[in-house]
């Protein structure tokens, strides 16, 4: 019967883990999504494990597999330095019927830039029937590595000794800004990337009228330029949409999004006789240490060469999702099955609560540990990952060994327990560290707290709009530490089984019958001490009395306090934005703008990662409201004390 039972409970949670891996990853149609070739796309041919920073460059034959790889997909490729065995592409685009739209790097070396211009007028007269128009520079100005007079001279040398068309490259402001160098180029390129606009735009946001918000703004942004510029040709120089990363506002990264953007804004380029070019060709993960996971997931392929997605055909947001759901699915039913065989006192609802939670806490582990391991959360990739897959991995081998312990009456005796952060922490450092794993109580306690202090970090990072320093680690090498919030991924999933899985836990214990009716049982069993839940046949744990309500608790009103105050933090500085364009209201920022908050709780990855961290505040407010309410030991007799 309890086989029976036992296979009936796992093919209900199996039916169930289906649902959760098949609903958000149905193949979705895009409106207007073909398979003809795209304009232009920006060519990086760096493969992982290669890149400008380290200085290693792939080889010519790899650079014209990649072009051949981007046969029939686009029409020409656009570059962005002349060397680094770049001059492959104009020399061998040909072969496979692909234009060049050549440039030439330029920061505030005049050395470099020397190089590189000279590079970019040889390759433009060398192989003039590919390489079709010349960029001299690349947001050179945005990053204030020259002036507009220093780039106006570097124009002028290449458009004196090409015959192709000369432009200068940068995002649609500094085009406005700076609008005297159009009398030095041919034609004007604009970079428009909704994604990362100061008021970034997502692709579901929509106009009174119907109209897609995103559409409008490119439309507006183009015609703005037109305006400034009568005469001169536009091309959008840089547009796309990432496949992966942190949202901005309500602009959502991800496969599905990025092909949606594709097909809206090729029919609007078709409508609209745009000149353009997509951002990028080929993911380039190098890109991941400085900008995140959504620096490394612009391309049109993966960065090994791979289709995210088919032109033309319904796109999946999770390719892989058959395999997550299989190793979650295999995974519990061996915890399902041990349970079964070494908890003989089980009977049929326990273990259906069983097989539920084991369920529900390792898909939430695959995940987790997925995300880890396929975006880019970490400088160093693979030793976060690990980190975090065996954090995680042992705070939920506490939780359900608690739950199984729970259900077939075999918790520790309510006595051992630490009722509060200090009485858990003293108790962990006096057990015999061989000991731990047989208590799952106390293993479930530190974890939680390494968890919580994981959390406050994160917290303050994303927060935090820039961080600059250097760390001397020895008389000739130094270490510089950036940290830039928009860049950093929300890591919700790391943080789901210490908040709603346990939570969710506490609470069924609530729920379960006992004898004797108890004054706050529902914050005793949500309290710091009962981590594991209320058991309702054990009795409940005794907070020890002290003079003072509050002192027994500073730890958790510390815990708390960070985790709230954080959480809210990061809902308004993800609402919070700063805009140039005279937009009345909001605080004036030391660089002319307003800060405003105008899109507060639309970054729903922001508002999840600050709910979780709420919801791991609770059992230390739990912990204080009992504490608070907790009567206060008596001073002894006068006859006690030294005054007789």
């Amino acid at each position: 019967m309890r086989a029976l039972v036992a296979l009936i409970a796992f093919a209900i949670v199996t039916g169930l883990n289906l649902l959760w891996w098949w609903l958000p990853n149905r193949p979705v149609e895009i409106a207007g999504w073909t398979s003809a070739p795209l304009e232009s796309v920006s060519f990086a041919p760096y493969w992982p494990g290669q890149s400008p920073i380290s200085k290693s460059y792939p080889t010519p034959d790899q650079i014209e597999q990649d072009l051949k790889r981007l046969q029939g997909k686009v029409r020409a490729v656009r570059t962005y330095s002349t060397g680094e065995n770049l001059e492959t592409v104009p020399q061998r685009a040909g072969k496979y019927g692909l234009k060049v739209w050549e440039g030439a790097w330029l920061n505030d070396n005049d050395k470099e830039n020397l190089e590189q211009v000279n590079l970019l007028i040889d390759h433009a007269n060398r192989y003039p029937d590919t390489v079709e128009r010349v960029i001299v520079g690349n947001e050179v100005l945005l990053r204030q590595e020259l002036t507009a007079n220093q780039l106006r001279a570097y124009l002028r040398m290449v458009k004196q000794r090409v015959r192709q068309p000369v432009t200068y490259a940068d995002v649609w402001e500094f085009w406005l800004r700076n609008p005297s160098l159009a009398d030095e180029v041919d034609f004007i390129t604009i970079h428009m990337l909704p994604y990362w606009e100061d008021e970034p735009i997502g692709m579901d946001r929509r106009e009174p009228d119907g109209q897609l918000s995103i559409e409008k703004h490119i439309l507006d942004i183009y015609h703005r330029v037109q305006a400034r510029f009568p005469g001169k040709p536009i091309v959008i120089g840089e547009t796309g949409w990432p496949s992966d990363g942190r949202m901005r506002s309500d602009a959502r990264p991800g496969r599905v999004e990025q092909a949606r953007f594709f097909s809206m804004f090729r029919s609007l380029a078709e409508r609209e006789h745009f000149d353009y070019n997509i951002v990028e060709a080929f993911d380039q993960y190098w890109k991941a240490r400085l900008e995140g996971t959504v620096g490394a997931r612009w391309g049109l392929l993966n960065a090994y060469r791979g289709d995210k997605f088919e032109l033309g055909k319904p796109v999946v947001s999770e390719p892989h999702w058959r395999s997550l759901f299989i190793v979650s699915t295999l995974m519990s039913g061996l915890l399902v099955l041990g349970f079964v065989s070494w908890r003989r006192r089980a009977e049929g609802r326990q273990i259906a609560i069983f097989a539920f939670f084991s369920q529900l806490i390792l898909t939430c582990y695959v995940q987790s540990v997925w995300i880890d391991y396929s975006r880019d959360f970490y400088v160093e990739k693979m030793l976060g990952t690990v980190f975090w897959a065996l954090l995680l991995g042992a705070f939920s081998y506490a939780v359900l060994r608690g739950i199984a312990d729970s259900l077939t009456g075999q918790m520790a005796d309510p006595s051992l327990y630490g009722a509060r952060v200090r009485e858990a922490w003293r108790a962990w450092r006096e057990l015999p560290r061989f000991q731990i794993l047989k208590r799952a109580d106390l293993m479930a306690q530190i974890l939680y707290l390494a968890l919580t202090v994981l959390c406050i970090f994160y917290l303050i990072v994303i927060s935090i709009d820039w961080y600059d320093g250097i760390i001397r680690l020895s008389e000739t090498w130094w270490r510089q530490i950036a940290i830039d919030g928009r860049y950093r991924d929300f890591p919700m999933w790391s943080f789901v089984i210490p908040s709603i899985c346990l939570m969710a836990w506490k609470l069924m214990t609530v729920l379960r019958a006992e004898a004797t009716r108890r004054p706050e049982r529902l914050w005793r069993a949500l309290s710091f001490g009962r981590l594991l839940g209320y058991d309702g046949s054990r009795g409940h744990v005794r907070m020890n009395r002290r003079l003072s309500r509050v002192r027994p608790v500073l730890p958790e009103i510390f815990l708390a306090g960070l985790l709230i105050f954080w959480a809210a933090v990061l809902v308004v500085t993800e609402g919070a934005i700063k805009l140039y364009d005279g937009g009345a209201g909001g605080f004036i920022a030391a660089d002319g703008g307003r800060w405003v908050i105008r899109t507060l709780f639309w970054n729903t990855q922001s508002d999840w990662l600050a709910g979780l961290a709420v919801l791991m505040a609770i059992p230390y407010l739990a912990t204080i409201y009992l504490s608070v309410r907790e009567p206060l030991a008596e001073p002894p007799p006068d006859s006690y004390t030294s005054k007789w």
